[in-house]
C-alpha cells in the first residue's frame, strides 16, 4: 500500500508543478490528497469496475476514463484545500468537467510512466 501512495503523491505534485490551475493549501493537503486518491483507486475504483463493466464493454473501455475522473472528482470534494481550476488548452476553456478529465489522464499518464521507472 506504500508504493501506491507514494506513485499518487509524486504524481500530484508534478501535476501541480505542471499545471498552475492544480492548487494545495499546504504539503499536509498534498498528502493527504495522496492518501485519498490511493485508497479511492484500490478500495473503490475496483468495486465500481465491476458494477460499471456493460457500460464499459459498450464504450469500449472509453468509461474508465469517465470513471477516474469521478473519483478524482470525489477526492476534490473530500480534500480541502485540494483545488482544480478551469484549464485553457489550445486557447479553449474547459469547463470543471473537462478540466478533471484532462487532470485525471494525466494522473494515469504519468502513474504508468513512474510505475515503469519504479
Amino acid at each position: 500500500m506504500l508504493r501506491p501512495f507514494i506513485l499518487t503523491l509524486i504524481t500530484l505534485f508534478i501535476l501541480s508543478w505542471l499545471l498552475p490551475t492544480i492548487t494545495f493549501a499546504s504539503i499536509t493537503t498534498l498528502i493527504i490528497a495522496g492518501v485519498v486518491l490511493t485508497l479511492l483507486n484500490s478500495v473503490v475504483k475496483p468495486v465500481l469496475k465491476l458494477l460499471l463493466l456493460p457500460i464499459n464493454l459498450i464504450t469500449f473501455g472509453l468509461f474508465s476514463i469517465v470513471l477516474n475522473a469521478g473519483l478524482l472528482w470525489l477526492a476534490l470534494a473530500l480534500v480541502p484545500g485540494f483545488y482544480i481550476d478551469s484549464i485553457v488548452l489550445f486557447g479553449i476553456q474547459l469547463g470543471q468537467l473537462g478540466s478533471l478529465v484532462f487532470v485525471s489522464t494525466c494522473i494515469s499518464f504519468i502513474h504508468s510512466i513512474t510505475k515503469t521507472l519504479l
